[in-house]
């Protein structure tokens, strides 16, 4: 048996108007232009970040080297006068400090 379902009956078509929604899905909807000036403007605040990022991390890199050569070259110094520098402090063992 085959039932009609009208707008007035209380099985009406729930879905909603059917030409309407088969008109939305068939339409030719207009591209995405991603060449517009804001993506531009997108593009190039990423690559200028990502740029950043990279010459700060040359900077960290070089810094830390130096430190380390500023280091080595105090140690050095300190030992051709006889006095021995070590970067981690040893626990003292001679009673005056905890051990």
């Amino acid at each position: 048996m085959t039932m009609f379902y009208s707008r007035e009956s209380q099985y009406h078509d729930l879905t909603g108007d059917d030409a309407y929604r088969s008109w939305l899905i068939s339409r030719n909807q207009p591209p995405i232009v991603y060449h517009s000036g804001e993506m531009h403007w997108k593009r190039l605040r990423v690559l200028a970040r990502s740029t950043l990022n990279h010459i700060k991390g040359f900077f960290a890199a070089i810094r830390v080297a130096l430190v380390a050569d500023k280091m080595r070259r105090v140690q050095r110094e300190l030992a051709l006068r006889g006095v021995r520098y070590d970067r981690e402090p040893r626990a003292r063992t001679d009673g005056r400090g905890q051990a």
